[in-house]
């Protein structure tokens, strides 16, 4: 029930303007009227509202009816919006993205909300990483705008009130193998589609078994055997190629397109039930990356592997490239505008051409890009040569406005049939689709935020968007670790280097690894890369990603641990000059432990007390299984003992944490951070590394953070995002582990995997998460109303408990 609000009872709702002769009757109903709606209220209040006490944040420790705020760090965009789909009345607008979720257009609050959340999703799903992945499809149902279907993981997902609830349809479906949102043609499609005349018509085009379709919502789901499984598209182990696309034609004919890539384009007559081949002249498309119906009918398709462009006309393929004169491209994202003869095509770096004469002819259509109103102003980087270019679609509403899918967010332009340029203007507040890697805030500094792509962010105000990111303004970059010392907690070093392994490299910023020495504001370049054995001096990346610290009693030692097992380096001159880490008894060129640039690995660490001592955990990459273990230096990394021989945890090759515990030498925590079972327990040591401890009740954890000890306390406040007790949440111990208190169980409903975590050294309680897709969360104590999570909430507040 709704709780009543007494301010809201107006004087004249109870008492007739000119009935002067009674006021103490009058007075005397008011009086009970107010009672009555006192006792309303007061029966029917919701539970959660019992007050919290004010400026927890200040308290310094935990208090009764403790209260904890979260919110989204406000950074914005910076992922792939893979599609869009909109219905034609442009009442519900929603976009997919490759590494986490979906997002819905939510006119009345101005800014795209996340759709997969604890409060939409079912309750299967409401576990540790259940459901972090990209959405492969997502489709909105033309006849019924409240409808959207999701393809996530292998399932699919039906919602009936405008993503405010998904429901599983048909079990998931009985689709044998899950699709990968984030594999390379995660920029084709469309792979999902819904029958204009019937919203419980749908069809769903899967990359290992072909398509298959629901007539009743998605209830049950059959496989369409006359279209054929896409082909093979590329070497190597597996089926490598994209889904079946789909289009239904416009009109109430009820045709169906279907796209198998590398076999061709095959029609349905009833509504996608069955299929057969095109029958059409002329050489024709076997593979497409998009296409579209203008309003005349026309079909256009983009063959990015061929480079071309087509055309559907009358029973006739064309081959737009050769008869229309357009340059070879990797044609892909296209549209037709539905109230104008104009047919855009882009290709994948965001060239563009227009037609508005069925293709006949074509002009060239250049673009700009700039950061929109309330959106991030760092946006204005994607006014670049090259827009990553996914999906492009008219808007239904208004007319000549194109939206576009991109590398950055969703963006916009008014594109008439005279237009010469698409100039670009941001729309992806809301948007949050970092990558994230690290977390570092050091004592009197604002905290730092690293990810992949575009690179650390500094935030002296986590509500306000960022303006730019360090350590330079430079697509792509990505940030790996941070690390800062003690001894100067304004020094803080990163392993910055360029995501772009095949290009890009002549700036001479492939490899931005380097150092601040005020807080993250200003960077510079380390003066010298090394080249580890088996590498060259003119390969830019020969030194790059990995693991990385820096001395708690010196900024100029600094340790690096470098991705692709190469060897890691030390240097004594803040990196002007660098000396090989030799481990007794490695073999080969290759004998480090950071196998991929892509691992979420931190197991490099240097004693936050003790100057000149580090630690590194191996984990035994062939040849080197002998190394296994944890290794130790307190000589400034120049000497290695393995004080710990074997695994601390079992798999530990792949997502471990190491982490050394500011204040305390020698107090080491370690996580192998591994999702498969098993032994995943937290462990601890307190003599260097030397013995080891489970920390009892606390596994699966993802990682671990350090912040500032509570009032009286003399060990710093432990946070983990993990299971204590088996349940799943973020959790602080202000007691040196000894108990734990649960702050939220998915914080502003995320269902993503935790990356990293990091806390305020400063101000007690506040925490930061870092996800595998969607950014980065906060929550500090506050002075709100626990409440349950609604759903497309951008805020939550939740009661701390245990």
């Amino acid at each position: 029930m709704q709780r009543r609000d007494r301010s809201a009872i107006r004087y004249d709702q109870f008492v007739k303007p000119k009935r002067k002769r009674w006021p103490w009757v009058v007075l005397g109903a008011l009086l009970l009227v107010a009672l009555a709606a006192g006792a309303w209220w007061w029966l029917t209040r919701p539970a959660e509202a019992a007050p919290t006490p004010p400026a927890l944040s200040q308290a310094g420790r935990p208090v009764a009816n403790e209260a904890y705020q979260w919110k989204a760090v406000a950074i914005g965009g910076g992922g792939f919006v893979t599609g869009l789909s909109l219905d034609p009345k442009g009442e519900t607008f929603v976009a997919r993205s490759d590494v986490y979720g979906a997002y819905i257009w939510d006119k009345k609050a101005d800014r795209w909300q996340q759709l997969v959340t604890a409060a939409t999703m079912p309750a299967a799903d409401r576990v540790q990483d259940g459901i972090a992945t990209g959405v492969y499809a997502l489709a909105v149902a033309p006849s019924r705008s409240q409808r959207i279907y999701m393809a996530v993981d292998g399932k699919v997902y039906r919602s009936d009130d405008r993503g405010a609830h998904f429901i599983l349809t048909g079990a998931g479906g009985p689709f044998p193998l899950p699709w990968d949102a984030n594999s390379e043609f995660r920029l084709h499609g469309p792979f999902m589609a819904v029958d204009p005349a019937n919203p419980d018509v749908v069809l769903l085009g899967t990359p290992q078994s072909g398509l298959w379709r629901s007539a009743n919502a998605g209830a049950s789901w059959s496989r369409v055997g006359s279209v054929p499984v896409s082909a093979d598209r590329k070497p190597g182990p597996g089926l490598q190629a994209p889904g079946t696309m789909l289009w239904f034609e416009p009109g109430a004919n009820g045709r169906v397109f279907a796209m198998a890539a590398g076999r061709g384009m095959f029609v349905s007559a009833d509504r996608g039930a069955s299929f057969r081949a095109l029958a059409a002249a002329g050489a024709a498309p076997l593979t497409l990356k998009h296409g579209t119906f203008d309003r005349k009918g026309v079909f256009f398709g983009a063959d990015e592997e061929t480079q071309t462009l087509w055309s559907l006309r009358d029973g006739q393929w064309h081959n737009l490239t050769s008869e229309a004169g357009l340059p070879t491209k990797r044609y892909g994202a296209i549209a037709a505008n539905p109230n104008a003869d104009q047919v855009v095509v882009f290709d994948s770096g965001g060239g563009g051409h227009q037609s508005t004469d069925g293709g006949r002819t074509w002009r060239t259509l250049s673009h700009t890009a700039s950061a929109g109103p309330g959106d991030p102003p760092w946006l204005r980087l994607a006014d670049q040569a090259y827009f990553p270019t996914a999906d492009i679609r008219f808007d239904p509403v208004v007319p000549n406005r194109l939206w576009v899918a991109g590398g950055m967010g969703v963006f916009h332009a008014d594109v008439t049939p005279d237009s010469v340029s698409a100039d670009w203007v941001s729309q992806s507040r809301g948007i949050e689709e970092i990558v994230a890697n690290d977390i570092v805030q050091t004592p009197g500094h604002a905290p730092l935020f690293a990810g992949w792509d575009f690179g650390i962010h500094i935030k002296p105000d986590l509500n306000a968007y960022s303006t730019t990111f360090q350590p330079g303004e430079r697509t792509l970059i990505a940030a790996q670790q941070l690390d800062w010392s003690p001894a100067d907690p304004s020094f803080v070093v990163t392993n910055a280097s360029d995501t772009r392994m095949n290009c890009c490299s002549q700036d001479g910023k492939a490899v931005m690894a380097g150092y601040s020495r005020d807080g993250g504001q200003r960077w510079s370049m380390f003066a010298s890369l090394p080249t580890p054995p088996g590498t060259k001096d003119d390969d830019p990346w020969r030194m790059s990603f990995g693991t990385i610290a820096v001395s708690s009693g010196d900024p100029d030692n600094i340790v690096w641990a470098p991705a692709f097992n190469r060897t890691p380096f030390y240097t004594t001159d803040r990196g002007s000059s660098w000396q090989a880490v030799r481990l007794p008894g490695a073999e080969g060129d290759n004998p480090g432990s950071f196998e991929h640039q892509w691992y979420q690995r931190k197991t490099l660490a240097a004693d936050k007390t003790t100057s000149g001592t580090f630690y590194l955990y191996h984990s035994g990459e062939a040849p080197n299984q002998g190394l296994t273990g944890l290794w130790r230096s307190r000589d400034a990394g120049a000497e290695w003992q393995q004080v710990y021989q074997g695994e601390i945890a079992p798999f530990g090759n792949a997502a471990a944490k190491l982490r050394s515990v500011p204040g305390n030498a020698g107090h080491l925590f370690f996580t192998n951070g591994y999702a498969g079972g098993g032994d995943t327990a937290l462990r601890r040591s307190i003599d260097g590394g030397a013995s080891w401890a489970l920390v009892p009740n606390v596994t699966r954890v993802d990682d671990v953070a350090f912040g500032k000890a509570a009032t009286g306390a003399s060990y710093p406040t432990i946070f983990v995002s993990g299971r204590v007790g088996g349940a799943y949440g973020i959790w602080r111990s202000v007691d040196n582990a000894a108990s734990w208190q649960r702050l939220v169980d998915f914080p502003v409903g995320s269902l993503d995997q935790v990356t990293a975590i990091g806390a305020d050294p400063d101000v007690f309680g506040r925490v930061y998460i870092g996800y595998k897709g969607s950014g980065y969360m906060w929550g500090e104590p506050a002075p709100c109303r626990p409440a349950p999570l609604a759903p497309l909430a951008s805020v939550q507040c939740a009661a701390v408990g245990r």
